[in-house]
């Protein structure tokens, strides 16, 4: 398609471009002056433009994304054009890290309450989507997550894995055990927390999880073995 009509004199220019047109936009220019000029280029094409797809050129990437997010609703609104997109190729983004995922899922889900004299195990990871009463147990070859009160006794890392923790949003455990280290006396003190159960010098150290944030200074991202 050939060029329709631009002028030096304004900041502003149109020309075929495909199956619709190239608006070039000097960036230096006011946005009153510059909307104007589009309004006024838009009603001399007048059916021409309904249904094409406009693409905006303003100099750089960037430019060129601002201006055709500003006359999107306008160009279409008004002119009915089908489209207005920022012309040219987006900068190249550095490359992201993915993380494999494990072949397996390592984490058993629950859904429900665990009552009193009932007992749950799981051969990794256990994430219970409820409580664990009074008198209820939970046990876990790995870490153990409880998305409601845990009031019961959590055994993580059994039988031996000192790595584990136990994290619960609401956290009064009568008993835990992480690895062979037992807290003698719960989570008492830590009744209606978000609390974070691990081992610290040999025992178990329960902690207040809003409070010391302990994964904010993990240095890498990395799937729980």
């Amino acid at each position: 398609m050939a060029i329709l009509f631009g002028s030096a004199k304004t900041a502003v220019k149109i020309k075929g471009y495909g199956d619709g047109f190239l608006l070039s936009v000097d960036p230096r220019a006011s946005e009153d002056h510059i909307v104007k000029s589009v309004i006024r280029i838009f009603r001399q094409l007048r059916n021409l433009a309904a249904g094409a797809l406009v693409q905006v050129d303003g100099g750089s990437w960037e430019s060129s994304s601002l201006w055709a997010e500003r006359l999107s609703s306008l160009l279409q609104d008004r002119f009915a054009v089908s489209g207005v997109l920022p012309h040219g190729d987006p900068p190249l983004r550095e490359a992201v890290e993915v993380l494999a995922m494990p072949e397996v899922s390592e984490t058993q889900v629950l859904t429900g309450r665990i009552r009193s004299g009932q007992r749950v195990s799981a051969e990794r990871h256990l994430m219970v989507l409820g409580d664990v009463n009074p008198g209820g147990e939970v046990v876990a070859g790995g870490d153990i997550y409880v998305m409601g009160s845990l009031r019961g006794t959590a055994v993580a890392g059994s039988p031996g894995d000192v790595t584990a923790i136990i994290m619960a949003l609401d956290f009064r455990a009568m008993q835990l055990q992480i690895g062979e280290c037992v807290a003698p006396h719960g989570a008492s003190e830590l009744i209606g927390c978000v609390g974070y159960a691990s081992v610290s010098g040999g025992r178990v150290v329960v902690a207040d999880y809003m409070k010391e944030s302990p994964f904010a200074k993990a240095p890498v991202l990395t799937w729980r073995p």
